[in-house]
Formats: C-alpha cells, sequence, structure tokens
C-alpha cells in the first residue's frame, strides 16, 4: 500500500442562493497521514499560516445543479434540499462548510455553490412523498492547490422521492420516522423502522432504507436496501441505496460495481448520467 499524505491550505467558501451561508472554515489542525489501497495521492488539511496569506491554498470548490421531480417527471418545487459532507478528498478527513440547504425553486430546480471534492450526501425531503437521499462521490481525488478554484460540475443531480404509499398505517410509519430523522431522534427512528411490514414491498423498504440513512444508521439501511432487492432484483432505488452505504464504508470497488447496477435498472439519461460521474469518479482511486 502506497501512503497519502496532505499538506495545508486555508480556504474560505462564499455561497450564494436561497438557503445558502457564507462559511469560513476554522484555521489550525495537523498534517494527517494514511492509506488508500494502492494509491498514491497529494491532497490538502487546514493548518495556520496567519504570518504568510500570500501562502494560503484555496480548496477547489464547485457549484452542483440539480432537479426535483415526482416518478411522473413533474416538477417539484419547495423541496427542502440538503447536502452534507462525510469524507473530504481521498475519502479522507473533510476541512471547510460541511452542511448546505436549500429549496427548489417553482421550476423544481436547485443548486449549491460551495461543493468542495469529498463524498457527500444528497436528501430531498419534498411533501407527500418519502425522503430521497442518495451518497455521492464528487471529484474524490482533488486535490487543493495554490491554483484552485471554482469548478463545474458538467452533470445535474436529478432527484425522484417516491410518493407515500397509499396505505396510511404504513405511510404513518415511513412519516414518522422521517420526521424524527430530521429531529435527530435515532433512537426513535430505529424503533420505528423496526416496525416495518414484514410483507413490505421493494419501494417501501427502500424508503425505510433511506430514512435509515439519514440518521447514519447504515447497517440497518443496508438491511433495508437488501431485503428489498430480494423482493424485486430490478428496484433501481434499492440498488442505488447499497451503492450509497458501499460509498459511506469506503468500499469503493464493492461502490462502483452497485453504482453500475443501478445505472442497469434505469432508463432515465439524468440518473444514467450521475451515475456513470460517480463510476467515474470511483474508478479514479481504484487505479491511480
Amino acid at each position: 500500500m502506497n501512503k497519502v499524505r496532505r499538506f495545508a491550505t486555508l480556504e474560505r467558501i462564499e455561497c450564494t442562493g436561497r438557503g445558502l451561508i457564507h462559511g469560513n472554515p476554522e484555521d489550525g489542525g495537523q498534517g494527517w497521514t494514511g492509506w488508500v489501497g494502492r494509491t498514491t495521492l497529494t491532497v490538502a488539511l487546514l493548518v495556520s499560516l496567519p504570518a504568510l496569506p500570500a501562502l494560503y491554498a484555496q480548496q477547489p470548490i464547485s457549484r452542483l445543479k440539480g432537479r426535483v421531480v415526482n416518478d411522473r417527471g413533474e416538477r417539484l418545487a419547495n423541496v427542502d434540499m440538503r447536502a452534507e459532507a462525510i469524507f473530504g478528498s481521498a475519502a479522507g478527513p473533510f476541512a471547510g462548510q460541511r452542511v448546505f440547504t436549500t429549496q427548489t425553486n417553482a421550476k423544481g430546480e436547485w443548486n449549491i455553490l460551495g461543493i468542495a471534492p469529498g463524498v457527500w450526501i444528497f436528501e430531498a425531503h419534498a411533501p407527500g412523498h418519502l425522503p430521497e437521499v442518495v451518497a455521492l462521490p464528487i471529484r474524490l481525488l482533488t486535490a487543493s492547490g495554490p491554483n484552485a478554484g471554482g469548478q463545474v460540475i458538467i452533470w445535474d443531480l436529478v432527484l425522484k422521492p417516491a410518493a407515500a404509499p397509499a396505505d396510511e398505517a404504513r405511510t404513518t410509519i415511513l412519516r414518522d420516522a422521517a420526521s424524527a430523522a430530521r429531529a435527530g431522534r435515532a433512537a426513535e427512528v430505529e424503533a420505528m423502522l423496526g416496525r416495518v411490514p414484514a410483507d413490505a414491498d421493494a419501494e417501501y423498504l427502500a424508503g425505510a432504507g433511506r430514512v435509515a440513512m439519514l440518521v447514519k444508521r447504515n447497517d440497518l439501511a443496508r438491511t433495508l436496501f437488501t431485503r428489498a432487492l430480494e423482493r424485486d432484483p430490478s428496484s433501481y432505488r434499492a440498488a442505488l441505496g447499497v451503492a450509497s452505504i458501499f460509498l459511506l464504508q469506503r468500499d469503493f470497488d464493492s461502490a462502483s460495481r452497485a453504482f453500475d447496477a443501478a445505472r442497469n435498472r434505469t432508463h432515465d439519461k439524468d440518473e444514467q448520467r450521475f451515475l456513470s460521474a460517480a463510476i467515474g469518479d470511483l474508478a479514479t482511486i481504484r487505479v491511480r
């Protein structure tokens, strides 16, 4: 295995758009050394260099755009969006503004400026729908440097929250669990998801898995996604959930295969596009 070394930079992120805020990360910190497979990388962390501002390097940030639509392709307005960085460049510690929130506009569109390299979770919360949650790599091996600047992400992240089940009793379980998840009550979420019916279909199980992801209960989420695939091996949402969990566990090879499996389960060109981008991003960390 080859050693990964990270050097010091300072970043300052200016975020514009509804719900976005100005972030100025803390200075200070230590250099970090770790291991990533058979990979040799040079990336960056933060240190304090107050006397040498000219030596500060800016962490590259990107604007990510997307849309939220229902299963019929109709755009959904006023959907709460949330993006959270889980890992930084090379899937190591993240430095910078970690969480962004915004809403979709009347055309169902959203954008976030400030997405730095790493692994991110994206959430869409639409009234009358189950939460949509996906983890994706964003320029995973892009390093900071003196010439780093804003970069363009050429694909849009199009999310499709599933409609709430018609069965009111079953809807209540997932709706209440999702509300508890957004409030950070992880223990309540686990208890509620323990009441998922044994005969639940794949869509319901995949929705329950996404709720588990909201509170970082990844083992529970993986179990629910696996059950969903057993119920319906063709389920796109279940396959995408499995891929997200592998990525959050930093199992890049399995994540790449699972993203490919999800891509093969959808005919939507937008979904295929961002899944192809994820697979390409993971290929860089596997072969470099």
